[in-house]
């Protein structure tokens, strides 16, 4: 499985203060991850892809490679360039056997819109043609890719109207489209009786609203891990050098979402739960919602990973 992180704040920050210094970075994570459920394959090393946004309602910029994100000088070259108020940042291993190549490596775009995945669909193989078949033309021929990630992602699009051509969308939209997305794939696993299960820890964004998902198809099983930070800064200590986030306020002007906390101070980092919708609205309101369909247990005993 891979690894993702995303922010938005009010203000700009500079990449490298999230991509390449804090003590347990998304670079630190495509090598050194701490809570991923198949540590056999500890490292996410089959490429990686950075997206940000400049201005809102303005489309967004990715790059992407398929060297490991820890070797790789570009990255850190634009690391300590460019500054954004939103970042979507993903470290690649690859599932289902798929290719190791740019178009496979997360974050996708189209329009507006921007998604990455972390997990993988079971059984995708039994539902991508029907998936494929319930595609609009524009969005079927958008697929670059292999991945049930990226297919995942056009399913979503297929759910929202004119997605290529809108500027932005109402944070119900797109959290109902997520819902929808999630809940057409279960229904074609069903039926295609599919029994492995899938981790759909997905994110996406039209550059204000953030909607994600930390989801797996089981009652009992956690999904993979993600958490997140808000406070009124994400900055490092000029003593220490160490990355906090900074809560100088009750105002919120930073939300930060990652698979992994990106610090070790355990009082700045919540466990999302298990099968439920995060939203950030372009307020920077915080909002989770279980996802109640046949995998909803309110008793699931959580797990910090």
């Amino acid at each position: 499985m891979c690894r993702f992180l995303l922010y938005k704040s009010n203000s700009p920050i500079l990449l490298a203060d999230l991509l390449t210094r804090p003590a347990h970075s998304i670079i630190m994570q495509s090598f050194n991850c701490k809570l991923r459920l198949d540590m056999r394959r500890p490292m996410n090393g089959d490429g990686f892809g950075i997206g940000w946004f400049d201005e809102p309602r303005t489309q967004g910029c990715i790059f992407t490679s398929t060297l490991p994100a820890w070797s790789n000088l570009n990255l850190q070259r634009l690391a300590e360039k460019i500054k954004s108020a939103l970042v979507f940042a993903h470290v690649r291993a690859t599932t289902g056997d798929t290719a190791t190549s740019e178009s496979n490596c997360h974050p996708w775009q189209f329009g507006n819109l921007m998604w990455m995945h972390n997990g993988n669909i079971g059984g995708f193989d039994c539902i991508k043609r029907k998936l494929q078949n319930a595609l609009s033309e524009e969005i079927y021929l958008s697929i670059q890719g292999t991945t049930d990630s990226e297919h995942a992602f056009a399913l979503f699009l297929n759910m929202l109207d004119q997605p290529r051509t809108r500027v932005e969308f109402t944070y119900q939209e797109l959290r109902q489209a997520m819902l929808d997305t999630i809940a057409q794939i279960n229904e074609w696993l069903d039926e295609a009786g599919v029994d492995e299960t899938s981790l759909m820890n997905f994110a996406v964004t039209d550059g204000q609203t953030v909607v994600c998902t930390r989801y797996i198809t089981s009652c009992d099983l956690d999904a993979a891990s993600l958490f997140y930070s808000s406070g009124s800064e994400f900055k490092s200590e000029a003593d220490s050098g160490q990355y906090r986030m900074v809560k100088a306020n009750k105002r919120e002007d930073v939300v930060v979402v990652a698979s992994e906390p990106l610090t070790y101070e355990r009082s700045d980092w919540l466990a999302i739960p298990t099968n439920t919708l995060l939203v950030i609205t372009p307020k920077l309101n915080v909002h989770l919602y279980p996802i109640r369909d046949k995998y909803w247990n309110p008793h699931r005993r959580q797990l910090a990973g």
